[in-house]
């Protein structure tokens, strides 16, 4: 969950929360992981109470659901893949020195996650991702502390933009898209679960899978404020604005660390960011495929190939049309990034009715079912992620 999740909502797009507007979206970001957290908890917990993936719990609400789900994924799956991809792209831009550009890098991560996810690297990554994420989240605090002991950059005089405008409210959007992650992941998750089911050979148990979820998602929810910390203390009111270009954009993340822990930081958290975006862009490209896989041997069930070919054959397919994604928009990372997490933000109600009415059928024992509480909460985040959707698409198209 925390390898998939902490990336670019939290390298880029709550460092560019905390650099535009201060701390004022730290609210934000704590109501939509509070919203969104009972649909990624419903993809573990069906995963435990069934032993089935969502997409097979998909098929059993209906066919039409399942080819909603594909195409949607599929939109997602290209359009995310070269986001995560250039982000990951300018940072090794940054740290070998400029050599290669963002094109290079690009094909060079598409191609070495494929190879990795095609020799069943598997136990590689799952062990590599969590020693990832200890070195990135320790780096981040003892930068965040030192920040916070030098106190902000912005003048005492400084005004803050107000990012509840109709200017501010594009970035809302797309701040909250991937945060911590698009709703689709929760697929991802019980194909994980049940994939770590049949590894081991025998299930988990609801509190065990709970316990795996809620670690990794309250890990995410504490990077994306320590992110929003960094940009608000190190670049908030200080005249300075993030670039568009992935290589430079990446220059600007390290130098944050850098202001506050001196220079020797610099490759320390250039390695560990880099580290941490690649463990994403591996975890996109073997996720992504792998949904779109298993949907279409569902959607047409007398379509059966070999499972291990035919998700090659996705992960080839998708990573190749993000990659001509790249060639388009490889100096403008920025656009693309909002691109990508405002069309996740805008599926998100349609992912959030799927698993909360699928967790609540006959397919799941009484027992197993989430309780009142968690129900509600469900409720109050579909109403969350509609309202912002729709008031989104009438200043974007009618106001």
């Amino acid at each position: 969950m925390a390898g998939a999740a902490i990336g670019v909502s939290h390298l880029v797009q709550s460092t560019r929360a905390g650099a535009d507007y201060g701390l004022q979206l730290a609210f934000v970001i704590l109501l939509v992981n509070l919203f969104k957290y009972p649909f990624f908890e419903f993809g573990h917990r069906y995963a435990a109470a069934t032993g089935q993936n969502l997409l097979q719990g998909y098929a059993l609400m209906g066919r039409r659901y399942l080819l909603i789900f594909f195409l949607l994924n599929l939109v997602s799956a290209i359009i995310s893949l070269a986001g995560v991809t250039m982000v990951t792209a300018g940072l090794a831009e940054y740290l070998f020195g400029g050599v290669g550009g963002t094109v290079f890098w690009s094909a060079f991560f598409f191609l070495i996650s494929i190879a990795l996810l095609s020799m069943g690297h598997y136990r590689w990554l799952d062990r590599s991702m969590k020693f990832l994420m200890v070195i990135l989240l320790l780096s981040t605090v003892v930068a965040c502390l030192a920040a916070g002991w030098h106190g902000p950059v912005a003048p005492s005089d400084f005004s803050s933009p107000n990012p509840w405008s109709k200017v501010g409210l594009g970035f809302l959007i797309a701040l909250m898209g991937w945060m911590p992650a698009p709703v689709e992941l929760s697929v991802w998750q019980s194909l994980w679960l049940q994939a770590r089911e049949r590894d081991k050979k025998e299930r988990y148990t609801l509190a065990e899978a709970r316990l795996d979820f809620n670690v990794g998602y309250g890990l995410s929810v504490v990077m994306a404020l320590l992110f929003l910390f960094m940009g608000a203390w190190v670049m908030h009111g200080s005249g300075l604005v993030f670039s568009n270009a992935g290589s430079v954009f990446a220059s600007q993340i390290v130098q944050l660390y850098q202001e506050v822990l001196g220079d020797w930081a610099g490759p320390v958290v250039a390695l560990a960011a880099l580290a941490a975006m690649f463990s994403t862009v591996i975890t996109c490209v073997d996720a992504y495929p792998r949904s779109l896989a298993v949907a279409t041997e569902l959607i047409f069930p007398r379509f059966q190939p070999d499972g291990r070919r035919h998700h090659l054959v996705w992960m080839l397919l998708c990573c190749g049309l993000g990659f001509v994604i790249i060639l388009r928009y490889a100096s403008e990372m920025k656009n693309l990034i909002d691109l990508a997490t405002t069309l996740a933000f805008l599926a998100a109600p349609f992912f959030a009715f799927l698993n909360y009415r699928l967790i609540n059928s006959a397919a799941v024992s009484q027992e197993m079912k989430p309780g009142p509480f968690l129900n509600a909460l469900a409720v109050l985040g579909m109403l969350f992620l509609s309202l912002f959707s729709l008031v989104f698409l009438w200043f974007r198209f009618i106001g």
